[in-house]
């Protein structure tokens, strides 16, 4: 039964996206059509749909305008596996520009590739081989952000985790509480020298 349920619901994801999708100009539908083609693709595995993020989605346009020059040739050299860094020039100023901390991305992997026009029948099966599927069937991965730069698309996908969640929180966090730590000894202070 559980077989005749996931063909089924391939047999429905193919469906959808053949017979509402022709060939994309727009960026921003290519990148609507492949996160609704992703989360069809988890349904179908009986794991939960994947969340935005607006972090996550920042990285993924800047690393995907950044690549608009390279051929396509080498498309996974640009990817990163989950402890390593893209191979993309001024990572670290790429992840600064989006209010991204470099070690909330540890658990966090990036995903390019580069095919003409987006495709997104082609873009879809590109992101169901093997080599990214893994990611896709991951249970840990519970969100992405895509970004796409003309033959570019780039999904980063994140987890719920400190060390992949794409964000600063944790930073924000000891910011306030170095703001409190500042406000009480200021405090003290007021209150030692109306003592004296």
């Amino acid at each position: 039964m559980a077989f005749f349920r996931l063909k089924l619901s391939l047999f429905f994801l193919v469906l959808h996206v053949v017979q509402g999708k022709a060939l994309c100009d727009c960026d921003a539908t290519a990148e609507k059509y492949l996160l609704e083609d992703l989360n069809l693709y988890r349904m179908a595995l009986n794991l939960p749909n994947f969340t935005e993020n607006n972090k996550a989605a920042c990285l993924a346009n800047n690393i995907a305008s950044q690549l608009n020059n390279e051929t396509c040739k080498n498309a996974f050299h640009y990817g990163s596996t989950p402890g390593t860094k893209p191979n993309v020039t001024e990572y670290d100023k790429l992840l600064d520009g989006c209010d991204i901390k470099d070690n909330h991305t540890v658990q966090g992997v990036i995903l390019p590739v580069c095919l003409p026009r987006l495709d997104p029948l082609l873009v879809l099966s590109n992101y169901t081989t093997p080599r990214y599927a893994k990611y896709l069937k991951d249970s840990n991965y519970t969100g992405t952000g895509i970004g796409s730069e003309d033959n570019w698309m780039v999904v980063v996908l994140y987890t719920n985790t400190s060390a992949g969640n794409f964000s600063c929180v944790a930073s924000l966090i000891a910011n306030v509480s170095l703001g409190n730590s500042l406000v009480a000894l200021s405090i003290g202070i007021l209150v030692v020298s109306a003592v004296s």
